[in-house]
């Protein structure tokens, strides 16, 4: 994801005022998800994914909805704040963007050096 500045924290925290309460923070991890998807998007294609924008946490915030109706609510700026936190903590965690797991694209019996050494010409049965 792009880095997050507080114009992108104000906009995903009026998207998040948007919806009742408790389902704020799923919202919110959505939103950063799809930002993140979007910024991988946009190096690999070199333009911004048709739906989610350029990978900011504001464009895909105003991609659903426009411009922001609902006043801000600071309890929504606060999950939004928590959500990039919890996001960037997992992120350096895993260092492997979305993967929940670092050996997820690795065949068994493969290491991670092993990795792409040829290119995917023998196959692992």
């Amino acid at each position: 994801m792009r880095p997050c500045l507080v114009d992108d924290l104000l906009a995903g925290a009026r998207r998040l005022a948007l919806v009742p309460a408790p389902d704020r923070p799923a919202l919110a991890r959505r939103l950063l998800s799809e930002a993140h998807a979007a910024h991988h998007f946009m190096r690999r294609f070199g333009g911004p994914h048709p739906r989610w924008g350029n990978g900011s946490l504001m464009t895909r915030a105003l991609a659903d909805s426009g411009p922001p109706s609902a006043p801000l609510c600071l309890w929504s700026l606060a999950t939004m704040a928590r959500a990039v936190a919890e996001f960037r903590t997992d992120n350096a965690a895993r260092r492997h963007g979305l993967s929940p797991g670092p050996k997820l694209c690795y065949a068994e019996g493969l290491s991670e050096e092993d990795h792409g050494g040829n290119q995917g010409k023998t196959h692992i049965a």
